[in-house]
């Protein structure tokens, strides 16, 4: 079970795809990046060290990284 009740990989700046996170489902909940993926040399950095053992944020983040390389492919 995970920490957080969504996670999402929308938003990208200076070559970095943030992956947002939140622990409720209350829309007012501020989101928080949990961690950031470099698009041109895919290194993740953890902002929340729970990120890495969190299956969910796992699945978002390799998800995220599969995603940028079928864009670069593409492109």
């Amino acid at each position: 079970m995970s920490i957080w009740s969504e996670i999402r990989s929308e938003f990208e700046d200076n070559f970095e795809r943030y992956i947002d996170a939140w622990t409720t489902p209350d829309d007012n909940e501020v989101g928080r990046v949990i961690a950031k993926i470099n698009t041109q040399t895919k290194e993740i950095t953890y902002l929340d060290e729970r990120a890495k053992s969190d299956k969910y944020a796992q699945e978002v983040i390799n998800d995220t990284i599969k995603e940028i390389r079928e864009e670069q492919r593409t492109s």
